[in-house]
């Protein structure tokens, strides 16, 4: 992976957790690391409403994670271009109900 440094807005990934039947799940905790596993380069919570967001140190490829106590974790490959922020919307499985 390629460090280069951005700035500002550029290094911003906001989106929101909710299961798969649309529920926002607040509190849930948000992880970003690199793809290649290792440290966590930031870590929040969800709010309320199930929204976060994170920043990542500089541009490249990460793993944005999603872990509910009571759902489990669902996680996706992201990167970072330093043009625009990054939107992620997780929809982590409810057992034994299957989404419409």
């Amino acid at each position: 992976m390629t460090e280069l440094t951005g700035t500002g807005e550029d290094l911003v990934i906001r989106g929101r957790v909710r299961d798969a039947l649309g529920v926002a799940l607040p509190r849930a905790v948000v992880t970003l690391s690199g793809v290649e596993g290792g440290k966590n380069l930031d870590k929040t919570r969800s709010g309320a409403d199930g929204s976060f967001e994170v920043r990542a140190p500089f541009e490249g490829d990460f793993v944005l994670s999603a872990f509910s106590p009571q759902l489990g974790t669902q996680s996706v490959e992201i990167r970072l271009d330093g043009v625009r922020p990054v939107e992620v919307e997780f929809m982590i499985d409810v057992p034994g109900v299957v989404p419409e």
